[in-house]
């Protein structure tokens, strides 16, 4: 049994800014719970998450067929899917349109932003191995060259059309015995909301009262990171 590590993509700055984009009620259900939500990789809406390349599927079925390999493509395809939870955030500090209208509405979407070096010191709290990977977006059927040796390996790459997404993912394995029945979310707990959350920002297409509700609701619950609107709602003078 390996030790609990967090591992991160190299390179990457710690000083990176994130956003997770979300509706109001994801936004309750993170401040009242004071958990982050990660759902399993098999659960996304995108049928490739986990697929394999090609050539790596080849390779895998003919090291099982000639006895060099316990298991075939099909397992590890499955096994990567069922048995890693992800969490997934968008890199950068700017709006991003597409990314407003798919989570909740333009009028009554929010996004949580904080750093990659928050995101760590979140991790480690956890006790228990996680990977921060900024993802690759690739033509799954050209990728010849690729390093691929743990099951949430193939969880770094997504397919060129979700490339608007710029996604930095939290992956946490969960491939103890029994992974086969792991429930489709994981929730892992986070001790200080103000340690993690850098600011609250509203969507573009939010009028004043839902930006006050948002500002409340963080009260309530002992927010104290800072509520603003998104720049794309300010004419610029």
């Amino acid at each position: 049994m390996h030790p609990p590590e967090v591992l991160v993509t190299p390179n990457l700055s710690r000083r990176n800014i994130l956003r997770r984009y979300m509706d109001l009620p994801k936004l309750l259900d993170l401040l009242h719970s004071k958990h982050l939500y990660l759902r399993r990789a098999d659960g996304f809406a995108d049928r490739l998450e986990g697929a394999l390349f090609p050539t790596f599927r080849k390779s895998i079925n003919t090291a099982h067929r000639e006895g060099e390999m316990e298991y075939d493509a099909d397992y590890f395809y499955r096994r990567s899917r069922l048995g890693n939870y992800v969490s997934c955030w968008t890199l950068g500090a700017q709006d991003n349109m597409a990314l407003w209208q798919l989570y909740g509405g333009t009028r009554s979407s929010i996004a949580v932003t904080t750093t990659v070096d928050q995101l760590i010191r979140l991790c480690l709290t956890w006790r228990r191995s996680a990977h921060i990977k900024k993802v690759q977006y690739v033509d799954h059927r050209k990728v010849k060259t690729y390093v691929i040796g743990r099951y949430t390996d193939v969880l770094e790459y997504k397919n060129l059309a979700y490339t608007y997404e710029d996604e930095l993912r939290v992956i946490v394995p969960a491939q103890d015995l029994g992974w086969e029945g792991n429930q489709l979310g994981l929730q892992l707990p986070i001790s200080d909301l103000n340690a993690l959350v850098r600011s609250i920002v509203v969507s573009p297409e939010a009028d004043p009262r839902f930006k006050a509700a948002v500002e409340d609701l963080c009260r309530k619950y002992g927010l104290n990171a800072p509520v603003r609107r998104s720049v794309l709602a300010i004419t610029p003078k």
